[in-house]
This record gives structure tokens, C-alpha cells and sequence, in this order.
């Protein structure tokens, strides 16, 4: 059992620091002038074999039929949980430093409790309001740092763009659960990417034509590697030490994410590290392990 616990916790880390390079990557993509939708494109295409191969590999392992009411909302989170998301990350990454994307991005967890709330009545205590709120001053705070220390027309418009990549993957995580259980992890996780990585490409086609062999090699590097570093593996390591340690566990050891995102933005991209930056990081990791810390605490409780 303790095995299997800290295997959980290194997968995790794992799968964060991976996570983590994903605005790196595609801030380097944006040096060779291709836009958010030319290097998500180019991480769906390289990503998408994967996928498939693992798909392929888990009906001939176990084939069973999939209910045409899990098909339905597999299709429907596919398209909002991994395409929006994405989609609404890297456009977003065009105005605003990998930081702050990365910062916006981690406060999912409030999308997910005030859904919870909604969707199913779940009580919001006092705390969680607290933690809430203190995720979004550090938002704020992160957001005017950057308005200083990094030069964009458009850091508004960006921010916007990453918080409803926040919201449509929180829609996703609240609405899994079941279908999760239904017809298992990795199953789902390949049907929902190979569903995403079809809207993307169809996206690309209709805005830009079939033009995907005109880029520059390092580009072609760039979107191999935000594929399986940034893409792949983490969406199995994560999977999978989820399993094996539980989402609240989860939550706070993939808080070194934006951290990670944090110093490798610094050495790696020369983005500025201020005071209001990292004030705004540890405002944003301290609401949301407040709510994880908060949330198993009430799991913990409910099943005494």
C-alpha cells in the first residue's frame, strides 16, 4: 500500500513537471512565427498515432462496446474538455508570459468547486470561499507584475482566453467522473484526445488549408516535443497516479507546476521574474491547496 502510494506521488510529479513545458514549448514555437493554432495543430498530429495505438491495444486487450449515452458525452467533453481547452490555452499564450498562463491555468480547482456547487449542490464552506477568493487576488496580482515586466498589446485578451481554457477543463473533470468509471481511465483519456485532435485538425484545414509542411524544421522539433513530453506522457502519469493517490493528493503535488513553469519561463525564455509574480504564484498555490487540503478533509469526514 505504501509502495503503491509513493509510485502514485513520483508519477504525479512526474506528469507536473511535464505539464509544466507546455507554455515553454509553445513560447519557443511563437519565436519562428507560427500562431496558437499552428503549433496546437502540430501537437494534435504527432500526438493523435499515440493515442490511437494505445486505443487499439486496449480493445484487443479487453474489447467491450462503449453505451451510445457514454459515446454522446464522451463526444461532448472530447470537444470541450481537450479541444476549447487547448485551443483556448494557446491563443491565449500569444499575449500573455508562460507564468502567468501557467498560474491562470492552476486555478481550476475553484471552477470545479463552484461547479460542484452548481451542478450538484455540493456546500461551499467559509474556507473554500476564502481559498477562492485568494486564488484570484494572487490572479490579479500575477496579471498587473505582468502588465509591467511583459511587453503585450493584448494581455487582457490573453488572459481571458487562458481562464476559459481553465473553465472548459474544469467543466470536463466535473463531468467525467461517471463515464471515467463506466469504461476506464485510459480508455477515455484516448477517446476524448483522438476526438480533440480531429476538431483541431478540421479547425486548422478550414482556417489555414492543408499547408502543414511549410514550417521551419525547429518548429516540426518543437511540436514532436509538446506532443509526447507535454502531452502524452503526462495525461497517463497523471491518469495514473490519480488511481493510485487520490485528486486531492494530486493537487498538491502538482502544485510544483507552476513553479516549475516559473523558473524554466525565467532561464529558458529571459522572461522577467518579479516580486508581484512570485507574490501572485504563492497566492494562487495557497487557495488551491486550501481547497484540496479542504476538500479531503470533508471526503474523509463523509466517510466516517
Amino acid at each position: 500500500m505504501q509502495s503503491g502510494f509513493y509510485k502514485g506521488v513520483v508519477l504525479v510529479f512526474f506528469g507536473a513537471m511535464c505539464f509544466a513545458t507546455k507554455g515553454i514549448f509553445a513560447k519557443l514555437a511563437f519565436r519562428y512565427d507560427v500562431d496558437g493554432l499552428e503549433i496546437l495543430m502540430l501537437r494534435m498530429l504527432f500526438s493523435l498515432p499515440v493515442y490511437v495505438a494505445i486505443l487499439l491495444f486496449e480493445y484487443r486487450k479487453k474489447p467491450a462496446p462503449i453505451r451510445k449515452t457514454d459515446r454522446m458525452n464522451i463526444l461532448l467533453l472530447g470537444l470541450i474538455g481537450y479541444y476549447l481547452a487547448a485551443l483556448f490555452d494557446f491563443l491565449g499564450l500569444q499575449y500573455v508570459s508562460a507564468s502567468l498562463e501557467r498560474n491562470i491555468i492552476f486555478t481550476y480547482p475553484t471552477f470545479v468547486l463552484l461547479m460542484s456547487w452548481i451542478f450538484f449542490k455540493r456546500r461551499i464552506t467559509l474556507v473554500q470561499w476564502l481559498a477562492v477568493a485568494i486564488c484570484y487576488a494572487g490572479i490579479l496580482l500575477a496579471f498587473y507584475s505582468d502588465k509591467t515586466a511583459y511587453a503585450s498589446d493584448n494581455l487582457m485578451k490573453g488572459t481571458i482566453f487562458v481562464l476559459l481554457s481553465a473553465l472548459t477543463y474544469a467543466f470536463y473533470l466535473v463531468k467525467s467522473d461517471v463515464i471515467i468509471y463506466n469504461i476506464g481511465t485510459i480508455r477515455f483519456t484516448c477517446i476524448s484526445m483522438i476526438i480533440s485532435c480531429m476538431a483541431v485538425l478540421v479547425h486548422y484545414v478550414i482556417v489555414h488549408g492543408f499547408n502543414i509542411f511549410n514550417f521551419q524544421p525547429e518548429v516540426y522539433y518543437i511540436g514532436i516535443a509538446i506532443a509526447i513530453i507535454s502531452t502524452v506522457l503526462p495525461s497517463f502519469l497523471m491518469t495514473r497516479g490519480i488511481a493510485l493517490i487520490g485528486s486531492s493528493n494530486m493537487a498538491i503535488i502538482a502544485s510544483i507546476g507552476p513553479i516549475a513553469t516559473l523558473f524554466l519561463s525565467v532561464y529558458l525564455l529571459q522572461e522577467h521574474l518579479t516580486l508581484g509574480l512570485i507574490a501572485g504564484t504563492i497566492l494562487v498555490l495557497g487557495g488551491v491547496l486550501l481547497i484540496s487540503l479542504k476538500g479531503k478533509s470533508q471526503a474523509i469526514s463523509s466517510a466516517k
